[in-house]
This record gives structure tokens, sequence and C-alpha cells, in this order.
């Protein structure tokens, strides 16, 4: 039996793989796909992303979404932090096994 275990993602997750596609600029329906969301989901996202400052919508003839300069520095401290979590991940499993604990 195959193991499909399904991953969730965290909500600052979604923004950033929100934020990494529309990094240079995509469509709505390029998001959706690239970030396996559901249009309704998606939108919601947009709408809160816009709101935010972290996307703009690009214009009405191109219909392009990009992440803003706030929007890049909010993916760069996430990648920065992703960091750290595998660090400090990788340094907790150690101690672990140095304990006899089985990880």
């Amino acid at each position: 039996m195959a193991n499909n275990k399904r991953r969730y993602r965290s909500r600052i997750q979604i923004v950033a793989d929100i934020l990494e596609i529309a990094r240079s600029g995509s469509r709505k329906t390029r998001i959706m796909y690239l970030g396996n969301l559901s249009f309704e989901v998606l939108q919601k996202y947009l709408d809160m992303l816009v709101n935010l400052g972290l996307i703009k919508f690009e214009s009405e003839d191109d219909r392009t979404y990009v992440a803003t300069e706030r929007g890049r520095q909010f993916l760069e401290d996430f990648h920065e932090l992703e960091k750290y979590s595998e660090i400090v991940e990788s340094k907790r499993r150690a101690l672990q096994t140095s304990l006899g604990v089985v990880v």
C-alpha cells in the first residue's frame, strides 16, 4: 500500500509560495496551479497580500500579479527562517540521538 501522506502548509508557507511564483509576474491561473490552490483560497490570499502591500496587480491589460519590494523582503526573511529552522531541527535530532532517543 502506498504511503500517501499529505503535506499541510502553514499560512506563511502558502504566502511564500505565492510570492515566489509572482516574483517576476504571473497571472492568477498560473499562481493557482503552481501553488496548488483552489480558486477561492487563492482569491482570499491575493486579496490579503494586495491589502498588505506584499503583491500588486500589475495592470488590467496584462492581468498579472507581481511581488512588491516588501513582498520580496518577506521572501528573504522567510527563507532565512527556514534555514534556521532546519539547523534547529538538525541539532534537536543530534541531541535526541545522543540521549538514545529513537528519532
